[in-house]
């Protein structure tokens, strides 16, 4: 791997500090995934219901994230990290101390806000500090924050659900977090200059009423609300993103520049980053539900199930993004396509008679393309657009990350709950009939992303 001590010694530990707390914030995303049926057992609530947890934790850091393009802009990164630390904090300790539902939720969401301004700050440090050389490499090694984190969550929820209590999740992270915020807030340099614009409220309000209102639709589907009660949402969901677009388009300064989705190598790889990772979020929900629901086995062991997958992606990431810089997009992502549509097809094929043996083994050659794609589409995407481009860029690829999240879990939610309704049949075989149908699905989106990927050309240099 090519030398990278050009990259500054303050840049660098700002990156590192920057991703320990945005590990934080992600690791807590999927770890709560595996204590669902202790949730709904000591909150007395439904399993549509609980699965918020992650759903709005998912859909506050998307739409925190639509902001961050605007706030690099008009806010220094230090201010921007000091108020994530801050409220990093204040999520921790109402999310831990949280004693019914309703309260755990108000502390995902600060949580969610934390993590959603945090994200975009990582990848920028890199995309407008490091060299374009060596971009491929620090994405990917920044990428192991997203590669490892949301896989270790349910190994990291089940071990502390099991041997103590599932609020613990929070207060271990919260020393972590903390140091890693000051080293961060230490040398953090401030590369881009500071404009002062008015705040697009217009174009947040519409961008949030559609992302909120389409999971509201999605959710809706699984807790039997009836047709009006999923469309509804739906349709003001497309309205407001409608509305979004052709408002931000014709605005001087919008919350997003629009026009970087004219760009179609850009908006390609945005959408391959979008379908993988709700793949990738879908099975952290998935899976381990199907562990406890349907093979009866502990919280522990199901979470563990995901580890040798979360494991390989983390300590391949930097490679595959070395490789990147070397050969080209195509090549590499294609190598993943054929790695994710392997493990997805694996999955699917044996999904009435999965052990944890062979989740574990189809998992970790799902999430081997994973390493191979996830952050090399964003490097690839983003060095396909100008400097000027790249906060808009950055802001779309992790809003979109994000959702695809909350989206992967409400949608993997809903079909489980849809399968559900064969009241003859035992919750064990409902799990394994809803799964079999999750992940007949996720198989189309990993077909739909392997188009994409050889839809691309077969030279691609960076435009800028």
């Amino acid at each position: 791997m090519e030398n990278v001590s050009k990259v500054s010694s303050k840049t660098k530990y700002s990156i590192i500090g920057t991703a320990g707390l945005a590990f934080c914030g992600v690791l807590v995303e999927t770890s709560m995934n595996v204590t669902f049926p202790t949730l709904m057992t000591q909150f007395h609530e439904s399993l549509n219901n609980v699965q918020w947890v992650t759903t709005i934790y998912l859909l506050v850091v998307a739409i925190t994230m639509t902001t961050t393009a605007f706030a690099q802009r008009r806010f220094s990164l230090r201010s921007l990290l000091t108020l994530a630390g801050l409220l990093f904090v204040l999520g921790i300790l109402t999310s831990g101390l949280a004693r019914s539902l309703p309260i755990l939720l108000v502390g995902r969401v600060i949580q969610g806000i934390s993590t959603g301004l945090t994200m975009p700050l990582m990848f920028a440090i890199i995309m407008q500090q490091v060299p374009l050389r060596f971009q491929g490499q620090y994405i990917g090694l920044a990428g192991m924050v997203i590669a490892f984190a949301p896989s270790l969550g349910p190994t990291y929820g089940g071990f502390i659900t099991q041997t103590a209590a599932w609020p613990l999740i929070f207060w271990i992270t919260l020393p972590i977090g903390l140091v890693s915020c000051l080293l961060a807030l230490s040398t953090v340099q401030q590369s881009a200059a500071i404009s002062k614009h008015h705040f697009p409220l217009l174009e947040f309000m519409l961008i949030t009423v559609a992302l909120t209102t389409i999971t509201i639709g999605i959710n809706s589907a699984g807790n039997h609300h009836g047709v009006v009660a999923v469309v509804i949402p739906l349709c003001i969901g497309v309205i407001s993103l409608t509305s979004f677009v052709i408002h931000a388009s014709r605005g001087v300064h919008p919350l997003i520049n629009v026009q970087i989705f004219r760009n179609s190598l850009f908006s390609r790889a945005l959408l391959i980053y979008f379908l993988v990772q709700f793949i990738q979020i879908g099975l952290t929900f998935l899976l381990p539900t199907l562990a406890q629901l349907a093979l009866h086995q502990g919280t522990m062991l199901a979470g563990m199930m995901l580890l040798a997958g979360s494991l390989l992606s983390a300590v391949t990431a930097p490679f595959t993004g070395h490789l990147l810089d070397t050969y080209g997009a195509k090549r590499i992502l294609s190598i993943g396509s054929g790695f994710l549509l392997l493990g997805s097809c694996l999955l699917f094929s044996f999904s009435r008679s999965l052990t944890t043996a062979t989740i574990v083994v189809f998992y970790a050659i799902y999430m081997l393309g994973f390493s191979f794609t996830f952050n090399n589409a964003l490097t690839f995407g983003l060095q396909q657009l100008t400097p000027p481009q790249i906060t808009d860029g950055n802001a779309a690829f992790n809003t979109l990350q994000q959702y695809s999240g909350s989206l992967g879990t409400a949608v993997a939610a809903a079909i489980l709950a849809l399968s559900a309704h064969h009241t003859q049949l035992t919750t064990a075989q409902q799990t394994l009939a809803g799964s079999h149908n999750v992940l007949l699905f996720f198989v189309g989106l990993c077909l739909l992303a392997t188009l994409l990927i050889f839809s691309l050309p077969q030279s691609q240099q960076p435009t800028k």
